[in-house]
């Protein structure tokens, strides 16, 4: 007989893990309903673009550039290392309210870029597309807005999951999962079609508000108590060695693995990309619910480092990278496995996903850049640097190899492209750069 306990305890399973896999499995389950209702609110055409605009936001990371796991790393040693009083730096209260301020400043500019940049990126891909029938300017207009103020305040958000906060900050983005799937339910039901997107990233910015100034925040970013004793240049200094290799590593990410969608819809159109778009729906759903395993445990492994209690991070981090791996293969599997169902029903349904055994493909190499997340996530809770040259160079040879698939050889060329490159270059590089570090520290 299973012991439920135990198994639990090998799972790592905590509130704040639960939360991330409700708000994760709430995605897979409503999925499909917000399928079902895009089928009879869109024709295809009208599909591409809505989902052409989903993609142009989507580009908020490559302007976050990789900061969100340095804050969150770096709360999570402030904890780790906090003692009453530091005479160099001040309480661990005014560390965290530093860490959040400094960050702020960042963020605020970086949200005016990207509000610019994805209008730009948006009237670019659209505005040439021949398949373009339908008013997409200022739905593409607010959902971007939407997007720029949720950046602007989720430093604050990631400072808070870092500094112990986890199972608040996971509770409330799965109501925000829950709101937002049922905003894009009522307003597809309602006729609002393209703007269906803004209502969702609406309801996403005001619970990013809610989270960022809501009592717990407050409570915890807004001690002064020994703020004027920090060095006002010493945000940049301690945080820019790790942040800008971040930003490369962000950055070559984003162009290797976020931008199938766009070059087929750039490149051809928005009819032959549907499928993959309606595709990468579901298997982003997926790979962040694998990933959520490693985004929850990241802050305790981080904190129990900077403890020097390395056993413990060692064991915790092998369990995380055996679940979550596991559990990205079985559902890449089994949606091969459904998309190759639907043609039972023979109403066409299969036709607005990508083959199954494309999806199989597509899976190897989410599986390889969720391995590289892995060992990213591990060197970074040691308050290592990240391991540009290896990662950088994988990833940018696989952008380019993703972007040269998608131009010359639509859908299929992006898969190969992508899946191929992660697997036999990228990973292989940094794999080889990640065990050369853990021979040089002492690591478990």
């Amino acid at each position: 007989m299973i012991n439920l306990r135990r198994l639990g305890h090998w799972l790592q399973f905590d509130k704040s893990l639960s939360f991330a896999l409700l708000a994760r499995i709430w995605q897979v389950i409503s999925g499909p309903v917000t399928v079902v209702l895009q089928y009879y609110a869109f024709s295809l055409a009208e599909l591409g673009i809505y989902l052409t605009i989903l993609s142009v936001v989507a580009v908020q990371p490559l302007f976050e550039l990789g900061l969100a796991s340095v804050l969150i790393g770096q709360a999570g040693n402030l904890i780790g290392k906090a003692s009453p009083v530091s005479r160099e730096n001040g309480d661990s209260s005014a560390q965290l309210a530093w860490l959040a301020r400094g960050a702020m400043r960042w963020f605020t500019a970086i949200a005016v870029l990207y509000a610019v940049g994805g209008m730009c990126l948006g009237w670019k891909v659209l505005a040439g597309s021949e398949t373009t029938t339908v008013d997409w300017r200022w739905p593409l207009v607010w959902a971007v807005l939407s997007a720029a103020l949720s950046l602007a305040v989720s430093p604050r958000i990631y400072v808070l999951e870092g500094a112990g906060e986890r199972e608040y900050v996971y509770r409330m983005r799965f109501w925000q999962a829950v709101c937002g799937s049922l905003t894009m339910w009522l307003a597809l039901l309602l006729g609002w079609k393209l703007w269906a997107i803004v209502a969702v990233f609406g309801v996403a910015a005001t619970f990013h508000l809610l989270i960022a100034f809501g009592h717990r925040a407050r409570h915890l970013l807004t001690s002064t108590s020994s703020l004027l004793t920090i060095p006002r240049n010493s945000w940049l200094a301690r945080i820019g060695p790790l942040q800008w290799r971040m930003a490369a590593l962000s950055a070559a990410h984003y162009l290797a693995s976020q931008l199938l969608f766009l070059y087929v819809s750039y490149y051809h159109n928005e009819v032959i990309a549907a499928p993959l778009g309606q595709t990468l729906q579901v298997t982003a759903a997926i790979q962040a619910l694998a990933l959520a395993w490693a985004q929850t445990k990241f802050p305790l492994i981080a904190r129990y480092q900077a403890e020097e209690r390395r056993e413990l991070a060692g064991t915790l981090w092998r369990q995380t990278a055996l679940v979550s791996s596991g559990l990205l293969l079985l559902a890449m599997v089994a949606l091969a496995v459904a998309v190759a169902g639907l043609a039972i029903f023979q109403r066409g349904w299969e036709l607005r996903f990508i083959p199954p055994w494309q999806v199989l493909l597509l899976g190897v190499g989410y599986l390889a850049n969720h391995v590289l997340a892995l060992q990213s996530f591990y060197v970074l809770s040691r308050g290592a640097r990240p391991l540009v040259l290896a990662a950088g160079t994988g990833l940018l040879c696989t952008a380019l190899a993703v972007w040269l698939g998608g131009k010359y050889f639509s859908v299929l060329g992006v898969i190969t492209a992508y899946s191929i490159s992660m697997t036999c270059l990228t990973l292989p590089l940094h794999s080889w750069a990640y065990l050369r570090f853990r021979q040089r520290k002492t690591l478990v």
